[in-house]
């Protein structure tokens, strides 16, 4: 049996084309604009109730008292909607708001697909949408899980979700990391699909701007051992930006458990974590950003103050890598 998802949240799609067979109708949800296209009939079975109920439940709409409901045929086809249980009159969509319906939409689209056995991949196009933040944590963590078993594509220009995303997908210590792919597409003046392996440098993950960092001092570090001074000083000049901002973004990383970037959720169960930290790491931190801003800074008297050598510089990437490593071991000892 073929099943093929059609699926888009933006904006609501118009009916399907002539002979297909709608498994799901959200009428009611229409805003959400999300369908699922099927080759065959489907019925709503205690199963899918009961998936569709978990779903609610993971992406935090549980309390909204909702439930999937067989609807009327349509030429021999099957329908069905979703319904508040208390009020299955009171059409949904005069209850729910915009960000309710589009989790709604997306805990519809999961029940239907967890009774499929096919594994295969998924793509939602800005899935988050009108959310708060609470909703947003919730399907970053159930796009993760979903992508533990199966390929899940989502196209997003919001780097606070791609954050979320990031983090969802890291291995804790009751399960393991979901691997993650990047992609940055982007356009100039006159074209546009340039498309990039990386992730914008400003939500790239921490160890892969270090790992950066180490290759590219690999590359550029003749100019300093042939004594092209230079092009040495424009390739110091980036490693201390660089160093800077990465020992910055480790500040926000350790404080992560409790607060994040771009975000507005304040994570009391994470306060633990900030109990490893001592004065040495504080001091260890502050020592290092100092050397950092001190790299190209000439001292009193100085008129062509020499450049730091390229084994300062990986110096400075090893400090920080060594004190982003320990604090995490400590912290997840701490979780």
């Amino acid at each position: 049996m073929s099943r093929t998802f059609i699926y888009s949240f933006t904006p609501p799609s118009l009916d399907p084309a002539p002979g297909a067979t709608i498994a799901l109708n959200v009428s009611e949800i229409e805003d959400a604009g999300i369908r699922e296209v099927l080759q065959t009939p489907a019925l709503v079975t205690n199963r899918l109730r009961g998936r569709f109920a978990i779903e609610v439940d993971k992406l935090g709409v549980a309390g909204l008292a909702i439930e999937l409901q067989q609807a009327k045929t349509s030429a021999g086809v099957p329908f069905f909607q979703v319904r508040l249980i208390n009020k299955p009159s009171e059409p949904v969509g005069k209850v729910l708001s915009e960000g309710e319906h589009r989790c709604v939409a997306l805990a519809a689209f999961l029940a239907e697909l967890s009774t499929i056995d096919a594994q295969s991949a998924i793509v939602f196009d800005d899935p988050v949408s009108s959310l708060d933040h609470l909703h947003r944590d919730r399907v970053a963590a159930r796009l993760a899980e979903a992508g533990e078993t199966r390929q899940v594509i989502v196209f997003t220009h919001d780097m606070a979700f791609l954050l979320l995303l990031d983090e969802a997908c890291r291995a804790t210590k009751d399960r393991e990391a979901t691997p993650v792919a990047y992609r940055l597409i982007s356009r100039g003046a006159d074209n546009s699909g340039f498309c990039h392996q990386d992730p914008p440098a400003s939500v790239m993950p921490l160890d892969k701007v270090i790992d950066g960092m180490k290759a590219h001092l690999a590359n550029v570090k003749i100019h300093h051992e042939r004594g092209d001074q230079a092009k040495w000083l424009r390739e110091v000049t980036s490693f201390q930006d660089q160093l800077r901002t990465c020992w910055e973004r480790a500040v926000e990383e350790v404080v992560g458990p409790v607060i994040r970037r771009l975000s507005r959720k304040v994570d009391t169960t994470g306060l633990i974590k900030l109990t490893i930290l001592t004065d040495a790491d504080c001091i260890t931190m502050r020592e290092a950003f100092g050397r950092c801003s001190a790299l190209l800074h000439s001292q009193p008297g100085e008129i062509n103050p020499p450049l730091p050598s390229s084994s300062v510089i990986e110096s400075e990437i090893g400090a920080l890598a060594n004190w982003i490593a320990d604090i995490r071991t400590r912290q997840e000892k701490a979780a």
